[in-house]
């Protein structure tokens, strides 16, 4: 015998089905009698010639059954469908902007309430970005607040100057040479260095190779993630998104963080000993919130 085939069942709808049915069939009860009832009210009887009130009530009785099964059978077949499917995908939608922890869409990037706001109480900050010169100029004041802080630390990722084929790329990418690039790198990087102060935050700055698709700000428990342009121009308005910690897109950015970390090197001052920087450059860590025990 040959062995049986399952055939899978096409899934139906029979509660559906049974419930558009009950509702064509009253909607066609109803409609039967708002006809009957027009029928009655056109009649030339002699009851009807003495008592026109009723006869006129009558007629419009009919008309609006008849009116009132049309629309009742347009809501239930297309109307209500249409509403409850656009409920659902509404519903759907903030369900998974809550999971991903989104808390603010943005195409301005350089929105000075959305970065201050970021900055409040923050002692943690991890920038991953090819040079972010302009940004860095603009909220130097709150970086300054942020290196003063103990309990503070400090951590940019910039791109690796000393790659061919990262500059090469990203100046491409940002419509310039790789030697003006490979300036603004060492800008960001003395700026950042110049941060630190005698009792102050751990202020830490990387150079990372390969290409970058986006840029992300993480201030403690929040993420702010910005998407690069591929068009060689440059514009203030990128796709930004603010997220938190506890979704699915923060934790996204915090595995891509332990992955930069742990594939970076520390871009000590040129004052730097020889030893510090073999030290620096061969520390590898876990967890990107842990402290550097080279």
């Amino acid at each position: 015998m040959k062995p049986e085939v399952v055939v899978a069942k096409k899934r139906g709808t029979p509660y559906r089905s049974i419930t558009t049915l009950y509702y064509i069939l009253v909607a066609s009860g109803v409609f039967l009698v708002g006809v009957y009832c027009l029928y009655l009210g056109g009649e030339q009887t002699q009851f009807w010639n003495a008592h026109t009130g009723w006869r006129t009530l009558l007629e419009q009785l009919g008309g609006l059954l008849i009116v009132t099964s049309g629309l009742s059978i347009l809501w239930e077949l297309i109307g209500k469908r249409a509403f409850a499917k656009e409920v659902l995908e509404s519903t759907r939608m903030v369900t998974e902007i809550d999971s991903a922890g989104i808390k603010r869409i943005t195409n301005q990037f350089y929105d000075e309430s959305m970065w201050k706001d970021c900055f409040r109480g923050t002692e943690k900050l991890d920038i991953f970005a090819a040079y972010a010169n302009t940004w860095r100029n603009t909220y130097m004041p709150l970086l300054q607040e942020i290196a003063r802080k103990p309990k503070g630390r400090i951590r940019i990722y910039l791109t690796d100057p000393e790659d061919p084929t990262t500059l090469a790329t990203l100046a491409h990418r940002f419509g310039t040479t790789p030697e003006k690039l490979k300036e603004r790198i060492w800008d960001t990087r003395d700026a950042f260095e110049a941060l630190r102060v005698e009792g102050g935050a751990s202020v830490e700055v990387f150079y990372w190779r390969g290409d970058r698709v986006f840029t992300f700000y993480r201030f403690d428990n929040r993420v702010v993630l910005a998407l690069y342009q591929h068009s060689g121009q440059r514009s203030p308005s990128l796709p930004t998104m603010v997220c938190e910690n506890g979704g699915s897109l923060f934790q996204f950015v915090y595995d891509e963080l332990v992955s930069i970390r742990n594939s970076s090197r520390s871009a000590l001052p040129a004052a730097a000993s020889p030893g510090e920087a073999s030290t620096a450059t061969v520390t590898q860590l876990r967890d990107p919130d842990s402290k550097r025990t080279g």
